[in-house]
């Protein structure tokens, strides 16, 4: 490259530093004419809405609408936005007309847990608490039956030393049965018993599952879905009212009363 080349080079580079210089000037002195919010990967769950979001900005910047959009620290208010328990994750940015740009992605909640004393809220997949809203409900499985815990809508995760013990169980036999589309699609509920053992209640049979306590809780789910899918299937959803799966290595079935009447 030769001298003038370098010269034009460099006088290029000098126009856009200048460009994106006089764009950042510009774009910190424009007026904030609106918030956007969108919630990402909610599935159709959604827990907040845009509203609450805007809510949160709004706190700390309640005369954003009409003032200067570089007035807003933006990391300060994404770091701000996470702190909500139903959000994943946040990113704010700035709009050259004027609009402050914000991206939520919602935490995907897995079963509502509705205790003994206190309020009911969600699990997520992640393993966080989250609060219900009056928004809507989330499609998910139900936990209830001898649950105790109180949930104040603060920002804990089932690692805690505060959340108990059954809430930590119930969790992974929650987690465990989402992560598998037909076990999912099966289970409609979890009731936990007051002997520290588990029952799984289904959407489809009249049935009763038995997991007997958390012990050995992932082959017990491998072997019902087996049981689902090579033995119910020819038998029909009907035909037991109760299966339990508590002896390791077993599955002992008690008829319904309509087919003990068949056999009798």
């Amino acid at each position: 490259m030769n001298k003038k080349s370098k010269i034009i080079s460099l006088l290029g580079l000098l126009v856009v530093a200048i460009i994106i210089g006089a764009y950042v000037l510009l774009s910190d002195k424009t007026l904030c004419k609106s918030i956007d919010v969108e919630i990402v990967d909610a599935n159709d769950n959604l827990i907040i809405n845009k509203e609450h979001i805007k809510k949160i900005v709004l706190h700390d910047y309640p005369n954003l609408i009409g003032s200067p959009i570089g007035d807003v620290n933006l990391s300060e208010l994404e770091h701000k936005i996470e702190t909500h328990p139903a959000v994943k994750n946040a990113e704010v940015y700035k709009k050259v007309n004027g609009i402050l740009a914000i991206q939520v992605e919602q935490k995907l909640p897995i079963a509502r847990v509705m205790p003994k004393n206190g309020k009911s809220f969600y699990l997520a997949y992640d393993g966080s608490l989250m609060p219900t809203s009056k928004i809507g409900s989330a499609r998910v499985m139900v936990i209830n039956g001898d649950v105790e815990f109180n949930y104040k809508n603060n920002k804990l995760t089932v690692k805690d030393t505060a959340v108990s013990k059954t809430i930590k169980e119930v969790y992974k036999i929650a987690k465990t049965i989402s992560e598998d589309e037909f076990l999912s699609a099966q289970t409609e509920q979890i009731f936990v018993k007051r002997n520290n053992e588990y029952e799984l209640i289904p959407t489809v049979g009249s049935h009763i599952v038995n997991l007997g306590d958390f012990s050995d809780y992932e082959n017990k789910l491998k072997y019902l879905k087996y049981f689902y899918k090579n033995v119910l299937k020819n038998e029909g959803w009907r035909k037991y009212k109760y299966i339990n799966l508590k002896y390791k290595n077993q599955i002992v079935c008690t008829l319904s009363d309509k087919n003990k009447k068949i056999n009798n």
